[in-house]
């Protein structure tokens, strides 16, 4: 039994004993398991001398040295001469050949050390050029629009085609630590049927396809898209500068519910020129991003998009009748 016991001691002493020392020097954390963790593992942010592993693989072939020479030695006496050296070598195999692990050990603690080192900075050296390609993809969107310049649209609207910041982050998905993002089709599409809404109700108004609902279409449908599509786009040219030469309307919604709704302008041209440029910007926008447009155009819809046909589509101004009329009689109305 008690051969045992020296057995199991000699076998894991040399072992545990440098690892306990070592974690109660180098060691982070509070004991014992995150200490231990500490020390047996390599912290590239750390230098070679203050890797715990480092100091184990070189203790231990020591100790192991010593315990197995205490072993081989002990029935011989130090004897300086050549018979004497001989015989501790044939005596000290074991011994020595546990010493000799101490080079190659702490060799390979320092190869793995340095490995998990060009591992972090190839790492850190990714993710910078990721963040620095995120950033060249917001760059070359401002660039691309700052090359537009200013469009006039019907002597009453001028887009200036400038990139909100919100709008990369809006239509391009992505962190900056994973490189160029990739376009959110998702809020295209939504911009998409947005444009479809808007040319459609702007249609039933121009033409007045139904007298009735004519005036709802304009104040609860059209300006409401309008101004949600500018939002969106980020055109301060139409929710700041035409908004300010635009009129609140206080209006009755489903449910009996009253809001202050904001007109597009007072004229037809500035319904129309409103439209127009949110439709120019998206149509940039998808060229940048590399997408063509999925809706299907009408054919019979088309005089709403170039020159100035949809003025004499009807004789009568629609919108300019709806300002001089029934918005005027719900602004008395409500004062």
């Amino acid at each position: 039994m008690t051969d045992i016991v020296y057995l199991v001691a000699l076998v894991l002493l040399p072992l545990i004993l440098p690892v306990l020392v070592v974690s109660a020097v180098l060691g982070n954390g509070s004991w014992i398991l995150e200490r231990l963790k500490s020390t047996l593992t390599l912290d590239e942010e750390r230098g070679l001398a203050e890797q715990g592993l480092l100091w184990v693989s070189t203790i231990s072939p020591f100790l192991y040295f010593v315990a197995l020479g205490v072993i081989a030695w002990r029935d011989y006496s130090i004897s300086l001469t050549s018979d004497g050296l001989s015989v501790f070598f044939s005596i000290s195999t074991l011994p020595l050949g546990a010493l000799s692990l101490l080079l190659p050990l702490s060799v390979l603690v320092s190869r793995l050390h340095a490995t998990k080192q060009t591992a972090k900075q190839i790492k850190i050296t990714n993710q910078k050029n990721n963040i620095d390609l995120f950033h060249s993809h917001r760059k070359e969107l401002f660039d691309y629009f700052g090359q537009i310049g200013e469009v006039e649209y019907l002597d009453c609207l001028v887009g200036e085609f400038k990139v909100h910041p919100r709008v990369h982050k809006s239509f391009f998905i992505g962190k900056p630590e994973d490189g160029v993002p990739q376009t959110n089709i998702d809020v295209f599409e939504d911009i998409e049927r947005e444009l479809s809404s808007a040319r459609s109700e702007l249609d039933l108004i121009i033409r007045d396809v139904n007298p009735q609902l004519t005036y709802s279409v304009y104040i609860a449908n059209f300006c409401s898209t309008i101004y949600r599509l500018s939002r969106k786009l980020g055109l301060p040219e139409i929710y700041v500068e035409l908004a300010e030469r635009s009129i609140l309307v206080p209006t009755k919604l489903e449910g009996n519910e009253e809001k202050e709704l904001l007109t597009v302008g007072k004229t037809t041209d500035e319904a129309v020129a409103a439209y127009r440029y949110a439709k120019s910007y998206y149509h940039n926008l998808c060229d940048f991003a590399g997408k063509e447009p999925v809706h299907a155009e009408d054919e019979n819809l088309k005089y709403i998009e170039m020159g100035g046909k949809f003025r004499k589509t009807k004789e009568e101004k629609v919108i300019e009748r709806l300002h001089k009329n029934e918005i005027q009689q719900a602004i008395q109305a409500k004062a």
